[in-house]
């Protein structure tokens, strides 16, 4: 059981927490940022030897100017203290699915109270988290920086809420034969829904930057489509109808919290190869909740060889939003959260209200609009009812405080989905699908009961006779476990304190079902949801060696890739189907490079078997190109191991553990972050060539780009 942590600050907005897929955790606390790295993740260490978290402090709010320029004062429609001459504290975070950042990790999404959602990743060898890329950058108008009063620039590069879209994946649209797979099929597309000032919903696609395009931007920002929200009546407002209050009110109103549903791919037919998949945008747009639908065009074609996605889309207003009359009446506040399950036909979206929530059930034909808008249309609302205590058995009144973090969790199999909710005022409730369906009453959560017993312990610290109030500012899930972030004050009294007193709480609960060991929950899991312990070994080998019949890369970087391959499948892979593919690779790469290669094909039917170095007139012979040489002596390299490199003068080097070559340089290396095996940095390796990589190398890089043996994700070293 993961145990609760104290720190040092004090949450800036609602839902100030975040955890990743890494199993990072991310919490907003004014003008900085903390992370959280689990420090018992990795095989090699001992519970409780060490601290459970490492914490690192980050400041999110000084911009230069070409990251964000310094605008001059505007008109009074244009210019916002809050805005442009605000502190810009952080008002969200949130990470981004797997597969976007470098390493197939996670990047983190800060929003300042400047309106600029920045993107932050840790580089350089200590890795130091930097912001890498402005999201509002995609929106800026042409020319740029442009502060025409007109142009309404700055309403339409202004984010005032955002979410991260489920990366869908193309799955129909895999590649043949040997065409390397777009990384769209694997990780899925990277999709960032955000709302400006002017009301505006925009879907953005996210990748990172090729490495030796020479473009200084990490990431390249595109726009698939934006939708406009568009001002609709409201029956029975309390404002005045055609008055000029009426009018102000609402030219300001924005929009202030998205979430976007699940991923259904269409069964129409689409025109060539290419995939159509539905989603739907919630938006609290004022007090007014809005449905949005989103129709994504995924399109594949074959570019050198490699498997190329684009993505097109359309947004929309949804049919199902003409039923608003169903839950218009309420007074919409947010946040936002959809509840659905693999095996359901239905999905539940939940949205916050003044003092409690309301639920929104619909069938999946009415969420992906094949079906009709019918009065299957379920709307249910949920007052947050203050709990009963000894004083107060009988208290039934509502709780006024709003919901600071709404939590849809599923469990690992994704078969149960439960909803967690936690207000500024400590109430903490907790309720399945089925339940809500059912209309059953939500449960205290089990991580209410563990913030309850730290706020006694708080309230007999400082003495304050029962007079003490817990507040939940946000909540967070990774593969079944809830984090609740709180804090802890007086009820009673004005209360005084100094930046030294800022304490927040997180605890951890097990929500579905006791987990057996702590380091467990961290163990990698393959992207395709293979068990960790699966050994890749063998796939690399059938990937790069070409076999009798295959094409040998004419590349000499790629032929010696080939060789080093082979090489390791005589000395360590006692399959024969292997050892048979790894003879016939050496008898076609024979043909191809004119290299004597008589003693690994000889070695291929016999048990593994260590292969010596070669000598110099081996090398300097024909194709000796292909056989690697120690780089301080010029000498030929051997095989002594699986894991290491000695040349014929004794330096000993380590081998790359997903391409076997013999690293011999410092700092063009990666490590994996739980076995921390070491491997060849491909982005370095390109920059120490000043050229790109061979085809095969490339392909094979992309393709394994987890650890062979534990599917953790690699890390620099630090």
């Amino acid at each position: 059981m993961l145990r609760p942590v104290a720190l040092s600050v004090i949450p800036s907005c609602r839902e100030a927490i975040s955890w990743s897929a890494e199993g990072e955790i991310a919490i907003a606390a004014g003008e900085y940022f903390q992370i959280l790295t689990p420090s018992f993740a990795r095989a090699n260490t001992a519970l409780g030897s060490e601290p459970d978290w490492n914490v690192t402090r980050v400041r999110a709010n000084l911009f230069t100017n070409a990251e964000w320029p310094a605008f001059l004062p505007g008109d009074r429609d244009q210019f916002s203290i809050a805005g442009e001459q605000s502190p810009a504290n952080i008002i969200a975070l949130a990470w981004s699915p797997a597969g976007l950042g470098k390493y197939r990790r996670s990047v983190l999404l800060v929003l300042t109270s400047n309106l600029v959602l920045s993107i932050w990743e840790p580089l350089g060898l200590k890795q130091q988290w930097t912001r890498v890329g402005v999201v509002n950058h995609a929106f800026w108008p042409q020319p740029e920086h442009s502060q025409d009063p007109t142009a309404h620039g700055f309403q339409k590069t202004n984010i005032r809420s955002f979410t991260w879209c489920d990366s869908p994946k193309a799955s129909t649209l895999r590649s043949e034969g040997s065409t390397l797979p777009a990384l769209e099929t694997r990780w899925g597309a990277s999709l960032l829904a955000v709302a400006n000032d002017f009301n505006e919903i925009s879907l953005i696609q996210l990748r990172r930057s090729p490495p030796t395009d020479g473009s200084s931007r990490h990431y390249e920002l595109h726009v698939l489509a934006t939708h406009s929200l568009d001002d609709q009546e409201r029956p029975n407002s309390l404002l005045c109808p055609g008055s000029l209050f009426e009018k102000a009110m609402r030219e300001r109103q924005r929009t202030t919290s998205l979430s976007c549903g699940p991923w259904l791919v269409s069964d129409n037919e689409t025109p060539g190869n290419s995939e159509r998949n539905v989603a739907m945008i919630a938006a609290v747009c004022g007090t007014q909740l809005r449905l949005v639908k989103i129709d994504l065009f995924l399109e594949s074609s074959i570019q050198d060889d490699v498997q190329q996605i684009v993505l097109s889309a359309n947004l929309e207003d949804h049919p199902m939003g003409r039923s608003k009359e169903r839950w218009d009446q309420n007074h919409i506040t947010g946040p936002l959260g959809w509840m659905h399950t693999e095996s359901s036909s239905s999905m539940v979206l939940a949205v916050g209200v003044m003092a409690g929530f309301i639920t929104i059930s619909m069938h999946r034909e009415m969420y992906d609009t094949t079906g009709s808008n019918s009065p299957d249309l379920q709307v249910r609302e949920w007052p947050i009812v203050e709990p009963e205590s000894e004083d107060t058995p009988n208290r039934k009144g509502r709780h006024l405080e709003p919901i600071y973090g709404m939590l849809p969790a599923t469990n690992q199999q994704g078969r149960t989905c439960k909803l967690h909710l936690g207000t500024l005022g400590g109430v903490g409730l907790t309720t399945e699908l089925s339940q809500i369906e059912a209309g059953k009453t939500p449960q205290q959560p089990q991580w209410k009961r563990m913030v309850e017993d730290i706020q006694e312990q708080y309230d007999l610290d400082h003495d304050l006779g029962g007079t003490s109030v817990s507040r939940i500012w946000g909540l967070a899930t990774y593969r079944g476990i809830t984090a609740a972030i709180s804090t802890f004050h007086p009820t009673d009294m004005i209360e005084y304190r100094v930046s030294s007193d800022d304490v927040s709480t997180l605890v951890f609960s097990e929500e579905f079902g006791r987990i057996p060991d702590t380091r467990a929950v961290f163990t990698p899991w393959m992207a395709n949801g293979q068990p960790p312990d699966h050994n890749r070994i063998g796939e690399v080998m059938h990937f790069v060696l070409p076999g009798a019949d295959g094409d040998v890369d004419p590349d000499e970087e790629g032929q010696r890739l080939i060789y080093v391959v082979a090489c390791r499948a005589i000395v360590g892979e006692s399959d024969q189907a292997i050892r048979t593919l790894a003879q016939r690779s050496l008898e076609r790469l024979a043909i191809v490079t004119g290299a004597d290669l008589t003693d690994e094909i000889s070695k291929c039917g016999s048990p593994p078997s260590l292969l010596d170095a070669k000598s110099a007139d081996q090398i300097t012979g024909p194709g000796g190109y292909i056989y690697e040489r120690c780089e301080v002596c010029d000498a030929g390299i051997g095989w002594s191991s699986t894991q290491q490199a000695r040349c014929a003068n004794g330096h000993l080097w380590l081998r790359c553990g997903v391409s076997f070559l013999a690293i011999q340089e410092p700092g063009i290396s990666k490590y994996c972050s739980f076995c921390r095996t070491e491997a060849l940095d491909e982005e370095y390796v390109a920059a120490a060539l000043g050229h790109e990589m061979s085809k095969t190398a490339r392909g094979l890089f992309e393709t394994f780009d987890a650890c062979l043996h534990c599917a953790g994700k690699f890390q620099a070293i630090y």
